[in-house]
């Protein structure tokens, strides 16, 4: 596997705080990887996700130590010029991101701004709304639509540059369910197509269905980073930093004394049921 984003001893404070925000992390993200970060609030998922695009602290200032790379670059050496050309990010609130009259606008400006060629735009416009699910409300304005379809648009921005990691920081916190499955069944295609995806969400359940790795933070420090059977497996070590494990996980916990011993715990329904199915027929 080929490393995208390698992280080595960073850490990270904002201005005016003596306080690190991120504290010596080293991990490395693969090309083609579905990573969830969770952590309780303040745990420096936000402020991860701003510094590997280079907003922190290129933009927004601060001070850090240690280094990210980038696709074999180092952002000390190009201080995060080039960054969106790899990675791509959507924040939580999409309405705010907006400025355009129409969608199809909307997933052109980006591309305007960067002196995209008019037929490459219209190529690039087409592909992301058909991979978003946007080709019938191209002409819709974009604070007429749900909030599902606000995100997919989000994402749809930042597909039409064409990045190879895409980053979602709690893009699903203020959706109803609707919206928020729309979300992720969108992020788990584009993952399956090739995209590195890199997802902080408090949906603990959708996490466990969907990511291949689990990095959990908490005030700043990297509590764990593995596959998402190896962490959600542990719930001592979830609960000591305020996650919890998904529900069905915490179920065959309680029901160990009926099960027997389970290695490894189900994290997806369709594993607990497999799991249960063993009650219900001793029961018979």
């Amino acid at each position: 596997m080929k490393p995208i984003i390698e992280i080595k001893n960073y850490s990270y404070k904002y201005e005016d705080t003596d306080q690190l925000a991120l504290k010596n992390i080293t991990l490395t993200i693969n090309e083609g990887d579905f990573v969830g970060v969770i952590g309780c609030n303040r745990a420096g998922k936000s402020t991860l996700c701003k510094s590997l695009v280079g907003i922190l602290p290129f933009v927004s200032g601060g001070q850090w130590d240690g280094e990210i790379i980038i696709d074999g670059t180092s952002m000390n050496d190009s201080k995060g010029i080039g960054v969106t050309d790899i990675i791509g990010v959507v924040f939580q609130d999409a309405e705010s991101q907006f400025t355009q009259q129409t969608v199809e606008d909307e997933i052109a400006f980006a591309m305007c701004n960067f002196g995209y060629e008019r037929d490459l735009m219209r190529e690039r416009v087409a592909f992301a709304a058909k991979a978003c699910n946007l080709e019938n409300l191209l002409g819709r304005s974009p604070y007429r639509l749900s909030g599902g379809q606000q995100q997919r648009l989000a994402v749809a921005c930042i597909l039409a540059l064409q990045p190879r990691v895409i980053i979602l920081d709690e893009t699903t916190s203020q959706l109803d369910p609707i919206g928020r499955d729309e979300v992720f069944r969108l992020v788990s295609q584009l993952h399956e197509e090739g995209k590195t995806i890199i997802m902080v969400d408090h949906n603990i359940e959708k996490i466990a269905e969907s990511v291949d790795k689990i990095l959990v933070l908490h005030e700043g420090e990297l509590i764990a980073y593995e596959e998402p059977h190896a962490v959600f497996g542990n719930k001592k070590m979830l609960n000591e930093h305020f996650v919890r494990v998904p529900q069905v996980t915490d179920a065959a916990i309680g029901l160990k004394d009926r099960l027997g011993k389970i290695a490894p715990l189900p994290i997806k329904l369709d594993e607990a049921e497999a799991v249960f199915d063993k009650i219900i027929e001793g029961g018979r």
